[in-house]
């Protein structure tokens, strides 16, 4: 009796037929990266990092907004500044801790086993911010809690910065990477937009309960009169809702995020796994046909620089490069080596005796950093974004506490009637800041593809310093001159030039300077000493309050961006090759000295070039 044969359908890859164990480590490794390599614009990537980086932004700068709330409810628009310092110093220094914590976990854990983690702090952080209360009689401290929750959110914004940047860095083709990371940026002022537009919608649609008091009616926690109190409860209702909403795209990303699998750099270089590393390939083959990268063929010269054998265990190989076959798309558009055997017998010797990426530990990471002279690095991506935020979040942290006064009105919200005052908040936040921010982080996306990243810091760092003598000498001057407009206009450019320079590329750079077991760890700290910056800026706000000091504090920022300008120029690792094209992880991964030699060659080859036409 014939028994009719019966085909299911497959709904999984079979890696043992497309994966050939006899391969040695090195010509597996090729193979998987030539997947990246391949792979288009990751725009899907871009958008599951970009979107938790929204959140962190929407409740880093929602204090903005929320800030004249509170004070308008319970401080009579008064807020006492110690209270705004507490609250501040708190997210950066929860930030500083998250980055710290989460890097290393990253990079000893995985990236994909952090990722996510850390929005349950924030989603957690951002209702438990909004719910706070005094309870009955005062029975709690309102202030404790809000600082408490400030400091836990901070935790969850910081984890983010590693784990989104390293992410996004390490699943990025070589010559998308650059402007892929900085569209992940782009992210950020847009949360900031998002934050104040969210505010703008809440004023607005409780106009009916805030505007409709008589001008000496409290608008606070101790109004007596129903119209008084109505007011005090939307005001209420108004900042609770702005602080919860923050939870909302951190749900959204915290979902997306699933559908990321391991990064194949983590796989190959700090698990060896080869066979978890070819299913990790498979992703890249989804997001484009890896014969064409958006319509073009793929580049020779993307193969460059292949590792070759050393002593030191970082990312040697055997300099063998795939044979041409394996890098020609066959009929299911998945580049398969035509000589892969259809079934295998495990590693061969000469794979076992293959050389593979040293191993993180406390003699390597000395090894690295002193050793070979790589601290000089992880020293210019500190302190550059020390320098950057300093500056930065001084700025724009604090801009309620001296945006009034741009626009020529009383820093204390008990001046102007709640509605007048909270809505012109906004609306000022929205011209001064977040117009200039949104276009620099779009030109920088456009500029990545034209200029190094080094390049770019170095003169953001100079443009800003330039831009800080004229908004500082218009503060100085500015109750003889009136000059509000101009102000306005020059401070917003400044916030153009962070986002177009230093804002951006601090933190592209230490995504892609350090070797893959390092890489979260490294810039961890990186962006860590930048909180560290913030909060030396937030101590230095304390002290000016008066629209003269402000001026000199801004012209003294000269200074600073000198000192940024200088480290960008000397010490900070140049990520593209000499002819602004980015420079392989691989290769970035052997540091400092590796470099120069490229660069040497690569010069070398230049003048060569030139003498022969």
């Amino acid at each position: 009796m014939l028994v009719p044969s019966v085909s299911w359908p497959r709904f999984w890859v079979d890696h043992s037929r497309g994966f050939n164990y006899n391969l040695t480590w090195q010509e597996r490794r090729n193979l998987v990266l030539s997947s990246v390599e391949a792979a288009g614009f990751g725009w899907w990537i871009v958008f599951v990092a970009g979107i938790g980086f929204l959140t962190d932004a929407y409740d880093i700068f929602s204090l903005n907004t929320i800030i004249p709330m509170l004070s308008i409810v319970y401080w009579e628009g008064n807020f006492p500044t110690r209270y705004q310092l507490g609250m501040n110093i708190a997210t950066l220094v929860g930030s500083m801790i998250g980055q710290v914590i989460f890097g290393f976990l990253a990079d000893r854990y995985g990236r994909r086993k952090m990722y996510g983690l850390e929005l349950i702090v924030t989603i957690a952080a951002s209702l438990g911010f909004a719910t706070a209360s005094t309870g009955v009689n005062n029975s709690m401290s309102l202030v404790a809690l809000l600082i408490f929750w400030r400091l836990v959110m901070g935790v969850g914004i910081g984890a983010d910065y590693p784990l989104s940047a390293v992410i996004t860095a390490e699943f990025a083709p070589t010559r998308y990477r650059a402007r892929m990371l900085a569209a992940v940026f782009f992210f950020q002022p847009l949360g900031q937009l998002i934050a104040v537009l969210m505010a703008f919608a809440a004023t607005a649609g409780f106009r009916s309960h805030i505007s409709s008091i008589h001008p000496d009616t409290s608008c606070s926690v101790v109004a007596t009169d129903h119209p008084g109190i109505e007011c005090a409860r939307t005001v209420d209702k108004a900042w609770r809702l702005v602080a919860g909403l923050g939870a909302v795209p951190a749900v959204v990303a915290m979902v997306f995020r699933l559908t990321i699998p391991e990064s194949v750099y983590y796989i190959l270089d700090i698990k060896n796994d080869s066979n978890e590393a070819m299913h990790a390939k498979d992703y890249f083959a989804s997001r484009e046909d890896l014969g064409h990268i958006d319509g073009e063929s793929v580049r020779s010269d993307e193969f460059e620089h292949t590792p070759k054998t050393t002593v030191d265990g970082n990312h040697i190989g055997t300099g063998l490069q795939l044979p041409q076959p394996a890098l020609q798309p066959d009929s299911h558009g998945q580049r398969l080596a035509e000589d892969f055997a259809t079934s295998s017998i495990g590693p061969t010797v000469e794979e076992l005796e293959d050389p593979h990426p040293s191993q993180a530990s406390r003699a390597d990471l000395y090894k690295y950093l002193f050793i070979d002279g790589n601290w000089t690095d992880l020293f210019a991506t500190a302190v550059n974004w020390m320098l950057l935020d300093f500056t930065f979040y001084l700025l724009g942290v604090n801009s309620s506490s001296f945006i009034p006064t741009m626009f020529g009105q009383n820093t204390k919200f008990s001046s102007l009637p709640p509605y007048n005052a909270l809505i012109g908040n906004e609306r000022h936040i929205i011209e001064s800041t977040s117009v200039g921010a949104l276009i620099g982080s779009a030109m920088a996306i456009l500029a990545m593809h034209f200029y190094s990243r080094r390049r770019i810091q170095m003169w953001g760092f100079l443009i800003l310093g330039a831009l800080f003598i004229v908004v500082g000498a218009l503060y100085v001057t500015l109750p003889t001159t009136n000059a509000h407009v101009a102000i306005v206009v020059f401070y917003g450019i400044c916030q153009l030039f962070y986002n177009l320079g230093p804002n951006t590329t601090t933190f592209i750079i230490p995504a892609e300077a350090f070797p893959t077991r390092y890489r979260c760890t490294l810039y961890g700290i990186s962006a860590a000493s930048g909180k560290l910056g913030s909060v030396l800026g937030q101590i230095v706000v304390t002290k000016v309050q008066s629209n003269e000091r402000l001026g000199i504090t801004l012209i003294l920022f000269v200074i600073v961006m000198l000192v940024g300008a200088a480290l960008s120029r000397y010490l900070t690792p140049e990520t593209s090759d000499i002819h602004g094209r980015s420079r392989k992880l691989e290769d970035l991964a052997k540091g400092k000295s590796h470099r120069r030699d490229m660069e040497r060659e690569e010069r070398d080859a230049e003048e060569s070039r030139r003498k022969q036409q």
